[in-house]
């Protein structure tokens, strides 16, 4: 009897993996088949994994959904393009998706040029080693976006308008770091948000003095 118990206890294991197995197929064939998704190897030296926002036809860059990284970094310093083609077609990039690069051990640095104007939640949490991030035409962080960020060293802004801010986006006060902005514009970085999380706000004409 307890032979046969086992045994029927072995198939009902069996069965469930098998259903499992089925389940976990299905997912991921319903996901590539609602979002397209591509690498993209830049010339900086990484493949990015986008994925395309079908309502306007641009890309965001996202955690890859099978290994749970973005991408396979090959330099320490990472600048990401406006642009990039796909299957014969161009995408402009404008969103640095959530955890996009979360917990990238080896980012140093990371320039996000003009045309993306969003970050969120989450995208590059805990990067113990990233010293230096560049915006030139961001509008939106979102929460959490830089937190866990403890190597940071400055942060540099190319927009006269600061960008809007959620909530925890940077550890509080940041008396290490430096954020530069357009001179013109100091005294209206140190009356918004971004004060609450550096203590100290140059104008870019003072970059390497």
């Amino acid at each position: 009897m307890q032979g046969e118990e086992n045994i029927i206890l072995k198939e009902n294991l069996m069965r469930k993996t098998s259903i499992c197995t089925f389940f976990c197929f299905v997912i991921l064939t319903c996901h590539s088949l609602l979002a397209q998704e591509f690498y993209m190897a830049e010339h900086t030296g990484q493949s990015i994994h986008y994925s395309v926002i079908k309502k306007t036809n641009t890309v965001k860059t996202i955690k890859d959904f099978l290994s749970n990284t973005n991408y396979m970094l090959l330099r320490k310093e990472v600048r990401l393009v406006p642009i990039v083609e796909f299957n014969g077609v161009s995408y402009q990039v404008t969103t640095i998706g959530r955890e996009s690069f979360e917990k990238v051990k080896d980012l140093r640095e990371i320039v996000i040029t003009s045309g993306i104007d969003l970050i969120e939640k989450n995208a590059f949490q805990y990067c113990p080693n990233l010293k230096k991030v560049s915006l030139y035409s961001v509008k939106k962080i979102e929460d959490r976006a830089f937190i866990g960020c403890d190597s940071l060293e400055s942060v540099v802004i190319y927009t006269s308008y600061p960008p809007a801010l959620g909530k925890n986006v940077f550890d509080s006060a940041n008396f290490h770091a430096i954020l530069y902005v357009p001179d013109q514009a100091v005294m209206e970085y140190k009356n918004s948000d971004w004060k609450k999380y550096f203590t100290k706000i140059y104008g870019t004409s003072k970059i390497n003095k």
